[in-house]
């Protein structure tokens, strides 16, 4: 295949496909399991960096926990502590519309390495600041100011640590393992480190309070401390982060030469990744099938409260149904490389978003809680599964130089488009109103919600086809021929043409 193979001090090589002996087609990989994420942790430099984004993410989580529930407590009265509370959370969502692409420019640019250290000591500063501001000022106004502004900065800073990280993993490790690399910190970003940032901050409420010291102080300061010790161990530990691969045969960002990030100016560097993002059928394929996805999934989100009304429930069924698709979101993550096997994983990907559309349907038409509990699940999973394949695929087939460029837009797209979602998707859903339709001996109640929640199951269906027309690396094979031999984990047949 040709890729090359760097040789660290360790023994331990860094590889952008299989080792030798292994046969692997581009974007086809093992099912990921236990034995292939023990592997990934085998590789030391991946189990420093795990240590770092475990670190980090238990930092972001704690953060946005504590920052907001600070500001809330420095005013009286519902009403203030309300505004307080949204408008920092509301900040801390700005940087991916001001920074964007420009994050993704500063990893393809500047050493990853040393661009998540300032990253992390930034962080550090940000978030001690803020209680210390706390104890000096004495206008609960002033304080609440700056806590909205230390925690945009904050966001900023993680806006930049992001693509770095995200785009000097593939570096550390075989081609064979990234998937299962992957699945490990998607788990632990999304799954136990949020869980154990919430019984962080519940068991700091019963810490002793000297002096007005509250468990948002606690947590803030130990939330700063996350970061100096991940940019300690970035620093001191994880050196193979400087390094860059160059491998010939990932999608680079000139067709016709290599791109040399070096010395490119901003403005060029901006213009070659959106280029790049858009004449490239892999990437163009992927950044609509996951756009598609979160604009699904904000849809699903932002008309949950009142799909649960729907169905006789209230606050409790809204719940269960928040509930039901992380959980699924969770499985999806877990069990989906080892439930679809040898699969290519670019038809993997195209077809988690056709059955999230199909799954969004099943809500729609659920009438009944515990049926929309399994279409809540079965939406999660798929996003979980479309969300893994698309960041896998990104890692293993997109070339070091531009790498970062391309997870920094995703990254920013996708929280845009999701806030978007749930916003649009709430506003019409309440203007909207119920109609009970008589069909013969069949009365039902035909809600706004449940046609918008159709409407977008649909529309989520063309996604997933339209995302596997241009990322199709198979193409004359029948799809469901190569599921029933992946899930079979029998080798997938040679019959296909190559796409780039």
């Amino acid at each position: 295949m040709g890729h090359e193979v760097i040789t660290r001090g360790d023994g331990t090589d860094r590889m952008g496909a299989s080792r030798v002996g292994e046969t692997q087609k581009s974007g086809t990989v093992q099912g990921s399991g236990l034995a292939e994420i023990t592997d990934a942790l085998r590789v030391r430099p991946f189990r420093r960096l795990f240590l770092v984004l475990s670190l980090s993410a238990l930092g972001d989580w704690l953060g946005l926990l504590a920052g907001a529930a600070f500001a809330s407590s420095q005013v009286s009265g519902s009403t203030a502590k309300g505004a307080a509370f949204g408008s920092v959370i509301a900040v801390q969502l700005l940087p991916a519309f001001i920074l964007g692409p420009l994050s993704g420019v500063i990893a393809d640019r500047f050493d990853r390495r040393y661009t998540m250290i300032i990253s992390d000591v930034a962080r550090f500063v940000l978030f001690a600041s803020i209680p210390v501001v706390g104890f000096i000022v004495d206008s609960p106004v002033r304080v609440v100011t700056w806590t909205a502004i230390a925690l945009f900065l904050a966001q900023c800073a993680a806006q930049i640590w992001t693509p770095a990280k995200e785009a000097a993993v593939p570096n550390l490790l075989p081609r064979s393992r990234l998937e299962a690399a992957n699945q490990l910190t998607l788990a632990t970003t999304y799954g136990i480190t949020p869980i154990i940032a919430a019984l962080l901050f519940s068991a700091m409420a019963r810490l002793p309070r000297p002096g007005g010291v509250g468990p948002a102080d606690y947590a803030l300061l130990f939330d700063a401390l996350t970061f100096l010790a991940s940019a300690f161990v970035v620093l001191f530990f994880a050196k193979e982060m400087s390094g860059r691969t160059a491998r010939p045969n990932h999608v680079q960002a000139d067709d016709s030469a290599h791109h040399a990030v070096p010395g490119r100016q901003v403005m060029r560097d901006l213009l070659d990744g959106g280029r790049f993002i858009v004449r490239t059928r892999l990437v163009r394929g992927i950044v609509v099938g996951v756009l598609g996805a979160f604009a699904g999934a904000g849809v699903v989100i932002g008309t949950a409260n009142f799909y649960a009304r729907s169905l006789g429930g209230g606050d409790a069924t809204f719940g269960i149904l928040f509930a039901a698709i992380f959980a699924g979101f969770g499985v999806g993550i877990a069990g989906g490389p080892a439930l679809v096997g040898t699969l290519s994983r670019r038809r993997w990907f195209a077809l988690s978003i056709v059955l999230a559309g199909i799954a969004v349907i099943g809500l729609s038409l659920a009438p009944r809680l515990s049926l929309a509990v399994l279409g809540a699940v079965i939406t999660g999973a798929a996003a979980g599964m479309a969300f893994l394949s698309g960041l896998t695929l990104i890692g293993g087939d997109v070339a070091d130089d531009v790498r970062g460029r391309v997870v920094a837009f995703i990254q920013s797209a996708v929280r845009i488009t999701l806030l978007l979602a749930i916003a649009l998707s709430s506003l019409i859903v309440g203007l909207g109103s119920a109609r009970e339709i008589h069909v013969g001996p069949i009365d039902f109640d035909l809600s706004t919600t449940r046609l918008l929640l159709f409407v977008i199951g649909l529309a989520g269906i063309a996604v997933g086809i339209l995302s596997f027309r241009q990322i199709d690396d198979r193409p004359g094979v029948p799809v469901w021929k190569d599921i029933w031999r992946g899930v079979r984990r029998r080798p997938l047949s040679d019959t296909a043409k190559k796409r780039p």
